[in-house]
């Protein structure tokens, strides 16, 4: 699949990421910090200097924007660290009842596991893991 190729300003800030064989520049707008941080559980509304908490989601429902953003990261990695010419393979994990899989200790217990077998059975191997 092919992207259109935009232009960049000579004069813009950009960010550049260099992996495998690839160069992406993209521009971007340098943001004005709005929030700091105080713990990891309440920041300063710079506009307004009141303290605030924050407000975390019990579930790890993405957005689309920052799904978008964790696929482009993972595509940078996977580019970044395979060569042509290597096998990788792609693990998905859910529950029995066919629900996702919340348990992040469940799920380390288990791949540790199936990492020990795998290499007792192919030899040393390297991975790449993204949570």
């Amino acid at each position: 699949m092919h992207q259109k190729i935009k232009k960049i300003n000579k004069h813009a800030a950009v960010n550049v990421h260099l992996y495998g064989d690839v160069l992406e520049m993209t521009d971007y707008k340098p943001r004005k910090q709005r929030i700091k941080p105080l713990s990891k559980d309440n920041y300063v509304d710079l506009a307004t200097g009141e303290v605030k908490d924050y407000h975390r989601n019990s579930q790890r429902i993405q957005s689309p924007e920052n799904l978008r953003k964790t696929f482009k990261n993972l595509r940078r990695l996977i580019i970044g660290n395979f060569q042509a010419g290597d096998i990788w393979i792609t693990l998905t994990y859910k529950q029995v009842n066919g629900k996702p899989m919340t348990d992040t200790s469940r799920v380390y217990k288990d791949f540790k596991a199936f990492w020990r077998r795998f290499i007792a059975k192919y030899g040393s191997c390297e991975y790449l893991s993204s949570p």
